[in-house]
């Protein structure tokens, strides 16, 4: 009776944790459908590429600031459910956008990069990649249980390093960029790396923020 009991619990906790997966899932097409519009109605070149890279971006820095936005705000309470989900199919899109990218991670490898000083955009997006396979490999509740619940926290803070790396990678791929549009008068729309910069700005000050608040409390 009791093995049948546990069994049905698995049951529906897969099922619920599928459903999960499938709304993230879906709304991470939504983010991916409009990126893809808006980069490519400002002409910027290798839209795909980019939406793809914005989506995960978006979807890893939903999951990393959920916990900040559900302590300070308790109308969100009803959606940290989803951090593990929106980190796994945020990872997803960003294995994607390494491999639309493999051409640049290649030359990383090139000695001329690093006399030019041109492979911080790529050092810091393969240090935030490193991290983030390390989060989705210890994600599995059965890999925490092996680890212990302090070893799994202290991996899963990782992912606060991860988010920095992100912002640095995009800061020194685009920031060029986003001061010529400023400089020339932002006559268009500003561009997605912007809008991401100031997202992932967003997400490690409230992440910050909580940081500070418990430990006042502790």
């Amino acid at each position: 009776m009791k093995k049948r009991t546990m069994k049905k619990a698995q049951s529906v906790s897969f099922r619920t944790d599928l459903f999960q997966y499938i709304h993230v899932f879906l709304f991470s097409v939504v983010l991916l459908a409009v990126s893809y519009w808006y980069i490519s109605w400002l002409k910027i070149p290798n839209p795909l590429n980019k939406s793809f890279a914005d989506t995960s971006i978006y979807l890893i820095g939903l999951s990393m600031v959920l916990a900040s936005v559900c302590y300070f705000w308790n109308v969100f309470d009803r959606f940290i459910v989803y951090r593990k989900h929106l980190g796994i199919v945020g990872f997803a899109f960003g294995l994607m956008h390494v491999y639309l990218s493999f051409g640049a991670l290649q030359k990383l490898f090139i000695v001329q990069t690093w006399q030019k000083g041109a492979m911080w955009p790529a050092l810091t997006g393969a240090m935030a990649l490193v991290i983030f396979v390390v989060m989705a490999f210890v994600t599995p509740s059965v890999v925490a249980e092996k680890l212990g619940g302090k070893i799994w926290r202290s991996i899963l803070q990782l992912g606060h390093l991860g988010v920095v790396l992100i912002w640095l990678h995009v800061y020194f791929l685009k920031f060029g960029y986003i001061l010529k549009w400023y400089n020339e008068g932002m006559k268009t729309l500003p561009s997605s790396s912007l809008i991401v910069l100031m997202f992932m700005t967003v997400v490690i000050g409230l992440r910050t923020a909580l940081w500070i608040v418990l430990k006042k409390k502790s």
